[in-house]
């Protein structure tokens, strides 16, 4: 049965009565892989059936593409919504209950090796180079400008509006918004489910899950069908409850979901008996012996927060077998993605077989709100204020919570063993000189953000390293100056 709800949202124009769903924008809708999985999302839902969904990208073609696609989901279930596509978000946001966030400045493969590619030629080797490092530097840099000229447009079209931020670097970006305007705003990652997969691989066996034994958990493409298989089961026989920071966050609790079972003694033993295999995940392996709790994000990201892992003499990433993104692999699955949307607008392919896309916690959080469904969500990025007690109170922290009536809540997880506190606060510390420098704009504060980078361990490199950055990336930064070489 359809919810309808009538609501009362502030405007432009003043208290505007509507009926029926709420008005969703989603920014960055045209992209094939995301954009994919959020329409679906809400399309599916049957208490957002008569939602008002606008969708905005600057790129026509794949516009175009994800809203034909959008309407052929609409036809097909019944959703009842009005759907309407556009490259000026101006002309979507006035009077918006939720805005979603998906977008990236420049070429995303393209930027992202040269982030990586960049610091190397300076002798710098980061692990991934995607939220930390220098790379990780240079992107909040290049997608701060953007997010922050979004929400200001929001606090003149729709001030009441929740911003949904999936864009990456996580931390910053939501930090940014969060500090220097006055939308509310959640950052929102899918990375749990890595943990949820790992988990699985190790503990299969009570399941009855086959674990193939060159089984991979990282981010790419070319492993997806060792980890969407895992990720599923995990999701159906576990429930873990993680906190920290995001892509560095901690399993503090994990449990049998249907019988309530403790299985963090069971999923200690079998780890150290070498299951699924010795090499599985060796450097989250590490941290959790080394640290008593198992890290959830897979090595792919957890290697970007740790300080021991990039060190030239000794080549850490040879041991623990580090490697940034397959950015062909994302070319490939994008690709893949966007060939199959134009089959099914054509009729080539049944649009049925989205229905079971990742919902990635679109609509869980919409309905909570809008519906007051009161929906637990294991994972969602806000202002710390309490909820874990030894990080500081104005960071952004990543815990599971609450989507309600009252708003997106989290829950207090209590202290993090101080060990681990002290790798996050680092990290966070870290983070609000990166933005802070950002969002004014300012080399002098840039470079000394950088020089707490720990894969930078030298001033002069750190300064080559900046100039460098800046210079590459000089279109993509009106913040700043564009430096001398």
């Amino acid at each position: 049965m359809s919810t309808s709800i009538q609501r009362t949202t502030a405007g432009t124009g003043g208290s505007t009565p509507r009926t029926g769903g709420p008005k969703i924008v989603i920014i960055g809708a045209g992209s094939a892989v995301f954009g994919q999985r959020a329409i679906s999302a809400i399309l599916r839902s049957e208490v957002l059936k008569g939602t008002e969904l606008h969708l905005v990208d600057t790129d026509p073609e794949p516009l175009q593409l994800m809203a034909d696609l959008a309407e052929t989901m609409n036809r097909a279930w019944g959703s009842e919504a009005t759907i309407r596509a556009t490259g000026d978000r101006r002309q979507a946001l006035p009077d918006a209950d939720f805005v979603i966030l998906s977008v990236q400045v420049g070429p995303r493969e393209e930027v992202w090796e040269k982030d990586w590619r960049i610091p190397l030629e300076h002798g710098i080797r980061q692990p991934y180079a995607e939220n930390s490092g220098p790379g990780g530097l240079a992107h909040t840099a290049r997608n701060l400008p953007l997010i922050v000229d979004i929400a200001r447009d929001m606090e003149e079209l729709c001030p009441d509006a929740l911003m949904m931020n999936y864009v990456n670097p996580m931390i910053r970006l939501t930090d940014v918004v969060e500090r220097y305007t006055k939308i509310k705003v959640v950052g929102m990652c899918h990375q749990l489910r890595w943990g949820y997969a790992m988990a699985m691989a190790i503990l299969g066996d009570r399941y009855g899950i086959e674990v193939p034994k060159d089984v991979k958990i990282d981010t790419n493409h070319q492993t997806r069908h060792f980890r969407e298989p895992l990720m599923a089961a995990g999701l159906k026989h576990l429930d873990i409850k993680a906190a920290g920071i995001n892509h560095f966050s901690w399993i503090l609790d994990i449990r049998d979901r249907e019988t309530g079972e403790d299985l963090y003694p069971e999923l200690r033993d079998r780890w150290n008996r070498g299951i699924p295999r010795g090499d599985f995940e060796p450097l989250s392996k590490e941290m959790f012996d080394i640290f008593g709790l198992m890290p959830t994000p897979s090595d792919s990201h957890l290697c970007e927060f740790l300080p021991w892992v990039s060190d030239p003499a000794t080549k850490p990433w040879e041991r623990y077998n580090l490697h940034t993104q397959s950015w062909s692999g994302n070319h490939d699955r994008r690709a893949v993605r966007r060939e199959l949307a134009q089959k099914i607008v054509n009729g080539e392919e049944p649009v049925d077989q989205l229905r079971n896309l990742r919902s990635e916690a679109v609509p869980e959080v919409i309905e909570g709100v809008w519906a007051n469904r009161n929906i637990y969500i294991d994972q969602l990025n806000l202002r710390n204020d309490g909820l874990i007690p030894n990080l500081p109170a104005d960071a952004i922290v990543e815990v599971p919570g609450m989507s309600t009536g009252a708003g997106v809540k989290g829950l207090g997880m209590g202290e993090l063993p101080e060990p681990i506190a002290e790798l996050c606060r680092r990290e966070l510390a870290y983070s609000r000189l990166v933005t802070d420098a950002s969002y004014h704009g300012d080399r002098d504060a840039m470079l000394q953000a950088l020089l707490f980078d720990p894969t930078v361990t030298d001033v002069q490199t750190a300064k080559e390293v900046l100039d460098h950055l800046l210079t590459e990336f000089a279109e993509y930064l009106p913040q700043f100056e564009r430096p001398q070489r």
